[in-house]
């Protein structure tokens, strides 16, 4: 039984750090691009979805979207293992049950993005963009108590927002690290890095969370939008330069923030 546990342990580790790799990557390219936004060198104000149909263009494209796709399929596998098997021990009480559903909804979405490398590599990049943002809160919103559902996700995304921006303050991402494992680890430049990402990613995650929550209000689909558009945002603001370079650098910070605990990232798993 210990070795099946060590098993586990090592599956779910490999399993967490590819996908970590892969979340960084988005994260990193989404940052850099509306970084180059700021300063005038092009790029765009662009959310994940964007830059997926962005990296299908490149050179090696396909071959980019494959490792991609596979790395965030990975990042799903991890995410529903924490839900459905506690593998981070949070418990049958209602705080670790909503802690696992939030677990499972992250897996929802990045399932998603994994489903969009995936219909880049098999089909033309024209028929991957026939649903957009608001298309899909249109159609939401259409169906019995839409309207509702789209301002509770929009509250949910305000939640996930401050309760970023609380472990940047708090440094709670420090429990997940096994840095004894690691000799003489940067730890300064560590935390930098996931104060500035978790609070940069908090920042946009309230942005978001508003602008769903304004759809519903207004009940005018066209404003729910994700990143690009809270990112777009930022930037029409006074001194919106200055906000929208600053969570650009946070932004890649949070896909730096995403390779650090590809490394140092501690996977538990279920006691029995």
């Amino acid at each position: 039984m210990k070795r099946i546990h060590f098993s586990l342990r090592e599956w779910l580790q490999h399993t967490a750090s590819a996908g970590y790799v892969a979340k960084g990557i988005i994260y990193l390219t989404i940052g850099w691009l509306a970084l180059l936004t700021t300063i005038g060198l092009g790029g765009s104000e662009s959310g994940a979805s964007d830059v997926i149909r962005k990296i299908a263009l490149w050179p090696f494209g396909r071959v980019l979207l494959a490792l991609m796709g596979l790395g965030l399929t990975a990042y799903v596998l991890w995410r529903l293992a924490q839900a459905f098997w506690d593998t981070e021990r949070k418990g049958n009480d209602w705080k670790g049950w909503l802690q696992r559903l939030g677990f499972a909804i992250s897996g929802g979405l990045y399932a998603t993005l994994a489903w969009q490398c995936a219909t880049l590599i098999f089909h033309s990049l024209s028929q991957s963009q026939g649903s957009g943002s608001s298309q899909n809160t249109e159609q939401l919103m259409g169906i019995p108590g839409g309207r509702w559902l789209l301002l509770a996700i929009g509250l949910v995304f305000v939640g996930v927002g401050f309760h970023q921006l609380v472990r940047a303050w708090r440094r709670a991402y420090r429990k997940n690290w096994h840095l004894q494992s690691r000799p003489n680890p940067p730890l300064p430049l560590l935390e930098a890095i996931a104060r500035l990402g978790l609070a940069a990613r908090g920042v946009t995650f309230l942005l978001i969370g508003g602008l769903l929550a304004l759809a519903a209000w207004r009940l005018s689909p066209g404003d729910a939008q994700g990143l690009g558009a809270a990112l777009d945002l930022l930037a029409h603001q006074p001194f919106g330069d200055w906000l929208l370079g600053a969570v650009a650098v946070g932004l890649i910070a949070y896909g730096g923030y995403c390779f650090i605990n590809a490394g140092y990232r501690r996977v538990r798993h279920q006691r029995h």
